[in-house]
C-alpha cells in the first residue's frame, strides 16, 4: 500500500455525510433565503475563505473531492471520458475507504441516461462506489441520502444537487431564478441537519465553484467570485459557533471526511485536515 499520513488525534465519527451544492455562492445564504443552511452555519464551524480548484468547474472540482488532488495531477478538466487514464495512479477517496471496510454511497437528482453513463464510469473509476439518482428536486435528494446514513457501519454518503448552478447559467447567478433555486437546496439542508445532532455524524457542506465573476452567467474565468465556496463542518467533535480565518480549501475536505472517519490519509493527497474545525480529543470525549 502507498505512504499514508500518520493518524490525528481528534474523535472519530460513525458515518459523515458530503453535501455538494453545485454553484453555491457564500453571499447567496441567507436568513430569507437559506434559513436551514444559514442557521447551521451560525450554530456550528465553517470556513470565512474556502476556494475551490482552479480551473473552477465542476468536473475538476468533484474530481478533486474524489481523488484528494488538484486538476494538474488528474487531468480531468472537461466533462467525458478520455482522461480517465489520469485517474490510474491516484488513490480516489472511495478506494482508500474501501481498503478500511467503509463503503461510500452518492445520491444525485436524476440524471439523463447520457450523464448517467458518465457518472457511473467516472465513478467506477474513482473507486465503485454506488450511486442513486434519487427524484428530480434537491428534498428528495436529501430524503435519500438521509435514509442512505440509517445502514450500520462507518460509511460515507455524498449528495450532490445542481439546481443553483443550473439557474446560474441559465439566468445569471445571484438573479431571482438562481435564489429561487437556492431556496429549493436549502430544502435538502433542513432534512440533512438533523444528522448534526446525531451522536457519532458528521455532516459537511459546500459547493464546488461559485459563479457571476466574470460573466453573469459562468464560473470558469478567475475570479474571487467565481472560486469562493462555502464550507461548513456540523456534529460529532465540531466546535460550534465558530468562523475560522485561516484560509481553507476544497482539497482540505477529503483529508478531513477520512480523519473522521478514522481512516489513514494517503500521503498524495495535496490538502490538509481542518483540525481548527474540531473540539480537543479531550473535551470531545
Amino acid at each position: 500500500l502507498p505512504a499514508e499520513r500518520p493518524m490525528p488525534a481528534h474523535v472519530r465519527c460513525r458515518s459523515a455525510v458530503l453535501l455538494v451544492i453545485d454553484g453555491l455562492r457564500p453571499d447567496a445564504i441567507q436568513p430569507d433565503t437559506m434559513p436551514a443552511l444559514r442557521a447551521l452555519r451560525d450554530r456550528h464551524w465553517s470556513a470565512a475563505h474556502a476556494t475551490t480548484v482552479a480551473p473552477s468547474i465542476t468536473v475538476a472540482a468533484l474530481t478533486s473531492l474524489a481523488t484528494g488532488v488538484g486538476p494538474e495531477a488528474h487531468g480531468l478538466i472537461a466533462p467525458g471520458l478520455r482522461s480517465l487514464g489520469r485517474l490510474r495512479g491516484l488513490i480516489p477517496l472511495p478506494v482508500q475507504l474501501q481498503r478500511h471496510g467503509v463503503p461510500t454511497a452518492i445520491v444525485t437528482s436524476a440524471l439523463p441516461a447520457t450523464r448517467q453513463i458518465i457518472a457511473r464510469a467516472l465513478i467506477a473509476a474513482a473507486g465503485g462506489a454506488e450511486l442513486r439518482c434519487a427524484g428530480d428536486d434537491p428534498t428528495s435528494v436529501g430524503a435519500a441520502a438521509v435514509a442512505m446514513t440509517r445502514r450500520t457501519g462507518p460509511h460515507l454518503t455524498v449528495a450532490y444537487v445542481n439546481d443553483c448552478d443550473a439557474a446560474g447559467h441559465a439566468h445569471g447567478w445571484m438573479s431571482d431564478a438562481y435564489l429561487d433555486a437556492a431556496v429549493r437546496c436549502d430544502g435538502a439542508v433542513a432534512l440533512l441537519s438533523a444528522l448534526a445532532e446525531e451522536d457519532g455524524a458528521l455532516l459537511c457542506v459546500t459547493a464546488d465553484h461559485g459563479g457571476g465573476g466574470v460573466h453573469p452567467t459562468d464560473h470558469d474565468l478567475p475570479h474571487p467570485v467565481n472560486s469562493a465556496i462555502p464550507l461548513i463542518l456540523a456534529g460529532t467533535g465540531v466546535r460550534g459557533r465558530s468562523l475560522s480565518d485561516r484560509s481553507a480549501s476544497l482539497l482540505d475536505i477529503p483529508p478531513t471526511l477520512l480523519s473522521a472517519l478514522g481512516v489513514p490519509v494517503p500521503a498524495t493527497y495535496e490538502g490538509r485536515e481542518l483540525a481548527e474545525a474540531f473540539r480537543p480529543a479531550a473535551a470531545a470525549a
